[in-house]
């Protein structure tokens, strides 16, 4: 093939810029990209150098391609991780590399702050009976209200505590489950290359 050096030093600096990962991670993915290149360029009678670069373009350059696969490797393994934290440390790496982690982070990071708020209240709740709870009025619903007693009137009682708890963990699992569930179906590196080839 006329174009095989090209290839050759794609896929060299592509190794280079994967070395930190596990070698055979790193060679089983880059056999198959490979397969998918040779299966493309295949598809015409001869392939030319054009047709080599224009190949290789839609790939990516070898930087972008490693970052991807990195990327790709840390949510997939917090894909199926059930603590709020762990999922939260990929969302903060992913955050690094576009908008669609940061998107993800917020959505992640007000959904948990909403499970700690009634976590925290319900526990405090036979602390300061008289300032925390579900206080309804015409100003709105407060659920806390420092020094004073908050306006309205509390609808629950002494039961905003097991309501409090049950909505915190509601929130909590709701939260991580629909962030595993973006995780798993994140743009795959995958499907892109199968898409070129």
């Amino acid at each position: 093939m006329a174009c095989k050096p090209m290839i050759e030093e794609y896929f060299s600096q592509l190794d280079t810029k994967m070395a930190d990962l596990p070698s055979a991670d790193r060679e089983d993915f880059l056999r198959e990209l490979r397969a998918h290149v040779l299966d493309r360029l295949e598809q015409g009678a001869t392939a030319s150098e054009a047709d080599c670069r224009s190949v290789l373009a839609a790939l990516g350059a070898p930087e972008e391609i490693a970052r991807h696969y990195r990327m790709e490797r840390l949510l997939s393994r917090s894909a199926w991780r059930i603590f709020p934290w762990s999922i939260l440390r990929t969302l903060f790496r992913w955050t690094l590399t576009g908008i669609q982690g940061y998107i993800v982070l917020i959505i992640a990071m007000l959904g948990y702050v909403m499970a700690a708020s009634f976590y925290i209240t319900g526990i405090l709740k036979p602390f300061f009976p008289d300032h925390i709870g579900l206080y309804v009025s015409n100003q709105g619903v407060n659920l806390a209200h420092f020094p004073g007693i908050p306006p309205g009137t509390d609808v629950l009682g002494i039961y905003y505590i097991p309501v409090a708890i049950l909505l915190g963990y509601l929130l909590t699992v709701g939260t991580t489950m629909l962030i595993r569930s973006v995780i798993r179906r994140f743009g795959r590196l995958k499907q892109r290359v199968a898409g070129i080839a």
